[in-house]
């Protein structure tokens, strides 16, 4: 039986690519996820805690939409972003993390 390995520093190449790509993933998804700090519902935007700005989406979306929340942002070309609520602020607050 012939046996083959890799040499080391394909592994470790490997392994660094692996770790790479975890942490571009992660910093994506914080990048996109953001906590509401204000409701302006006539404007129709949210101050987002992470950036420190005010972030305009359809109104509509605004609606179920509170301080504290942790939402998504969905841009859509031409239009207003759409916004989606990953977690409540009760979520958040509940959760032993």
């Amino acid at each position: 039986m012939l046996k083959r390995t890799f040499p080391f520093s394909l592994a470790a190449v490997v392994l660094a690519a692996s770790a790479a790509l975890a942490t571009g993933l992660t910093d994506r998804l914080q990048a996109e996820r953001m906590t509401v700090v204000k409701v302006d519902h006539a404007a129709g935007r949210f101050e987002c805690a992470e950036h420190r700005r005010w972030t305009v989406v359809l109104r509509a979306d605004l609606r179920e939409v509170h301080p504290g929340d942790i939402v998504k942002v969905e841009p859509a070309k031409g239009k207003p972003a759409r916004i989606v609520v990953v977690r409540t602020a009760a979520d958040e607050i509940a959760s032993p993390e």
